[in-house]
């Protein structure tokens, strides 16, 4: 399991870039630094973004931790559960990612593609943690 868990921190740290790069944005101008209104959609005030955000990581973390060490029972039909939401969540981050680059680009939900990029990288969090459901339950 000490493989998974390493996928899953590796995860977690990925979405906690994208969590601290936002605010950044604000204060730092470098063109390795994609602005401000890059990282997010605009769905949500930002204020209500950083405390959803907050309750993420904090998930991704105490699973990825409990994962390394080894106090999670794997159980299948959980597994099954977060692989069909982890695979309905990318094929509608895809599709926004999709038709974001094509017919909707002027559409704010569907023309911001960075924050597509990280909803994909919480979907493969959620299909590693199905995966190792799956195969280990």
């Amino acid at each position: 399991m000490q493989t998974y868990g390493r996928w899953l921190w590796a995860l977690t740290a990925l979405f906690v870039f994208r969590v601290i790069a936002q605010p950044l944005a604000l204060v730092i101008d470098s063109p390795l630094l994609p602005r401000f209104e890059s990282w997010h959609s605009g769905v949500l005030p930002y204020p209500l973004l950083v405390v959803a955000q907050i309750f993420i990581v904090a998930w991704l973390a105490l699973t990825a931790w409990r994962v390394s060490n080894d106090a999670v029972t794997p159980n299948q039909k959980a597994g099954r559960f977060l692989l069909t939401i982890a695979g309905l969540y990318a094929a509608t981050m895809l599709t926004r990612l999709i038709l974001g680059a094509t017919v909707l680009r002027e559409e704010r939900w569907f023309g911001s593609p960075l924050p597509t990029v990280f909803h994909l990288g919480l979907a493969s969090y959620l299909f590693v943690f199905g995966h190792l459901h799956t195969r280990h339950g």
